[in-house]
This record gives structure tokens, sequence and C-alpha cells, in this order.
């Protein structure tokens, strides 16, 4: 599963938060708009019968009313009854349940046919505990609809008011993070160009991200001196060590040609010449690099990619015939590109000794080259030991080296597809492996064709 970028995290920590927060208020509110819309009218309609009660005269053992009095007032309908029951003013509602008893002071609800109706009744006693009774009743219809249709539109503004909630705050977290990207981007660039006398660029205020800058700024600073010195010093040691090591090549070859030494003794002063060779050719690899990492201008001119593949092949089948493996190459025509003739030369004499180094007896070695969407596609492929699957992320660095006992045995340094990485690093270019361990290795890179 993808995680999450905190941008996300905190927009949906803050929106749950905020979601259980609304929540719980929209809760209240829609028990609060129960019980406030059914009090608000009972507290209505009991002023109201009140409030009409006060239009009835008493007189001895009877009663009248003033002569303005209306039944009807603000949707409250008025109705006077007997002791018995009996109605004697006003008119009911149509579809009121007219056995309804009465019930002094006490505000009820009432329901008949999908209709709801509250009442209030107070009583009034005269003469010789003679009684009548005054009903108020008003429907609660128009009332229950509101409730309804504020709920259902609390239910849809909700969700709404939460996404939109998320959605503000995910672009002010953006904005407010957005010097994090900066970051992150600057130093993708610096990592990825390898230029480490580059900085973040500081924000203008002084805050968090200002002092993570300043310490990134720092930490790159003492990278760059770090990595000056250890370049400084592989170059140093390179190019003092090309003397001495010339000079021992030399005085083994020298000895070699002495009749007077025994089988013994020139076997001995062989081995010496073997390694002084192999540690000429890993200083000599060492100070290509560093040169290449001081930033070294090299001659880039026109090349025929396939005429250096023919060369350096016809070089190494010598090499190749040691071990029976033989060298096919499959070209097409127009394979010209800008490029540097010795680094190019290189790159394809490691791709291909190192082909040689691992493949099989009786092997193969293919080197097809092509074009491909105005680019020069080319492939080194053996049927050798192949590499698994673990050390295929790691063969591009320094040294490294799978089987260490068989690399000193070809005279392996651990440095040629380092350089053939830079090498086409260094041409705009792009290259990568497949390979099956004990079946063979491919080796796939694409160059600009001019």
């Amino acid at each position: 599963m993808k995680q999450l970028t905190i941008k996300k995290k905190i927009t949906l920590w803050y929106t749950g938060i905020i979601a259980v927060v609304l929540g719980t208020i929209l809760v209240l509110v829609l028990l609060f708009l129960d019980k406030v819309g059914i009090s608000a009218t009972e507290e209505e309609i009991s002023a109201a019968v009140t409030g009409f009660s006060s239009n009835i005269n008493f007189q001895d053992d009877s009663f009248y009313l003033d002569g303005d009095t209306e039944f009807y007032d603000n949707g409250i309908m008025f109705c006077i009854y007997d002791k018995n029951g009996r109605l004697l003013y006003g008119t009911i509602p149509a579809r009121f349940p007219e056995e309804t008893i009465l019930m002094s002071n006490t505000p009820r609800t009432i329901s008949e046919s999908n209709r709801k109706w509250m009442i209030y009744d107070s009583v009034y006693t005269y003469g010789d505990d003679d009684e009548m009774w005054v009903r108020g009743i008003t429907s609660v219809h128009s009332i229950e609809l509101f409730i309804q249709t504020s709920k259902k539109m609390l239910l849809i503004v909700f969700p709404l008011l939460i996404i939109l909630i998320g959605v503000i705050g995910y672009f002010m977290i953006k904005r407010a993070l957005r010097q994090v990207d900066l970051i992150c981007d600057e130093v993708e660039n610096i990592s990825n160009g390898k230029d480490l006398s580059k900085r973040l660029s500081l924000p203008k205020a002084k805050d968090e991200l200002y002092e993570l800058s300043k310490k990134f700024n720092e930490m790159f600073e003492r990278l760059e001196f770090s990595f000056e010195k250890e370049r400084q010093f592989t170059s140093d040691v390179s190019h003092e060590l090309r003397t001495p090591v010339a000079v021992i090549i030399s005085q083994c070859e020298y000895l070699l040609e002495n009749e007077n030494l025994s089988a013994e003794d020139k076997e001995e002063i062989a081995v010496i010449l073997r390694q002084a060779k192999r540690m000429s050719k890993l200083t000599s690899e060492m100070l290509m690099i560093a040169r290449n990492e001081q930033d070294e201008q090299h001659l880039m001119e026109k090349l025929d990619f396939g005429l250096l593949s023919e060369l350096v092949i016809e070089e190494l089948q010598t090499k190749a015939q040691e071990k029976n493996i033989e060298i096919t190459l499959q070209k097409q025509d127009d394979l010209f590109m800008n490029g540097d003739q010795t680094l190019i030369l290189r790159m394809m004499m490691n791709l291909i000794t190192n082909a040689i180094n691992y493949g099989k007896t009786n092997g193969h070695i293919h080197v097809i080259l092509k074009v491909e969407n105005d680019q020069i596609v080319g492939e080194v492929k053996d049927d050798g030991i192949g590499i698994s699957e673990e050390h295929l992320d790691r063969i591009w660095e320094r040294f490294y080296r799978i089987d260490k006992s068989r690399s000193r045995e070809n005279g392996g340094t651990g440095l040629g597809l380092s350089m053939v990485c830079w090498i086409v690093n260094l041409h705009n270019g792009s290259i990568h492996v497949e390979s099956i361990e004990g079946i063979g290795t491919s080796f796939i890179f694409r160059f600009p064709k001019i």
C-alpha cells in the first residue's frame, strides 16, 4: 500500500477531528430542534389560551363573551366546552377527533389520519360549582415539516461542509509546506547532479524551515569538503603510483629477457609482472575517474559508433579465443553520435572484456547495435555465469565485485562498470542490466543519435 504524504496525513487528521466535533454539534442541534420546536409551540398555545380566556366575563351563574371575540388567531383555533364536554362555541378542525377528553393545563399532541395537533385545555369555575373549558387547537404539521426539512438540510450540508473543510485545509497545508517541497526538489537536484557546490535557497521567514535549509547547507558544505579531499587524494595517489609501477613493469620485462635466470625465477618474476600490470590498470582507471570528477573537459566529436565497436571487438578477439568464446556483431548503418572517442572505446572495451571474463568456455557474446527513435541502442549480451538478483543494484559501485577471487584471477579491478556508468552519463545516455544467474547477462545502453 502506498504511503500517504505528510500533507495528506495532516489533512486527514484535522478533518477527522473537525468531523467528530461538527458531528457532535449536529446531533445536539437535531435534538435541540425537536425540543425547541415542541416547547415553543406549547408555550405559544398556552399563552394564546390564557389570552383568549380574558375575553370571557363571568356573572353569577353564567358567562358571556366580549363582542369582538375571535375564535381563530395566528393558526390557533379556540373552542368552549361545558363541564360535560359539549361544544358550546367555536369550531373544531376537520378530522380532529371530537371525543378527545378535556385535561386541564396539560399541552398534548393528538394524532389522527396522518395529521397532528397540539391542544391545550384550561378550566374555569363559576356559579354554584359550574365549569366551562377553553381549548386551544393548533396544527403541528408545519412545525414538523420545518424540523424534518431542517434535519435533511443539515444532513446534506454536513458531509459537503466536511469535504469543503478538507479541500481548503489541504491547500492551506500544501501552501504552508511548499518550502518543504522546494527543499526536497533542490536536494534531489543536487543529489542527481552530484554537484555539492550548490546550496538550498533560504526562505525569507526565519522559521523552522529556514533552520532546516540552513542545516542542509552546512551538511552539503561538509560533504563537499570531504569529497574534494577524497578526489584530490585519489588523483594524487594515482598520479604518484604511475611512475613506480611503470618502473616495476619495465624491470620485470627486462629480467624475463635474461636467459641466465632459472625457470622458477622467471615464474616468480612473471607473477610480479602480472600484478604490476593489474596495478597499472587500476591506477589508470582511478586517474581517469578522478579527472572526470574534477570536471575535466572532454573532446566531443562526431563518432561512428559501429566502427568503434568493430575496432574493440577486433582487439579483444585474441582474449576471447583463449576461452574459445565467439564474438559476433550485428549493427545497422548510420550509427553516428557526439562523444569522446577515447571514453567510448573504453566503455565498449570494459563491457566486452567483462563479458569475456565472466563468460563460459565455448560461449558466445553478441553485440547488437541499432537505431530506435533517434537513439543509438546497443546491447552486449553473453551466455555466461550471469548475476544474481541481489547483486544487480550494486554492480555500478566502485570496487564492488561479486566474486572477488574470480575478479582477481581475471585481472578485474572493480572499477570497470563504474567507469562505464559515468561515461554513459557524461554522454547523456542511459544503461541498465538484465541478467539471470547461470544463463547470461545483457547490458543495454542508449545514446542520442545525430
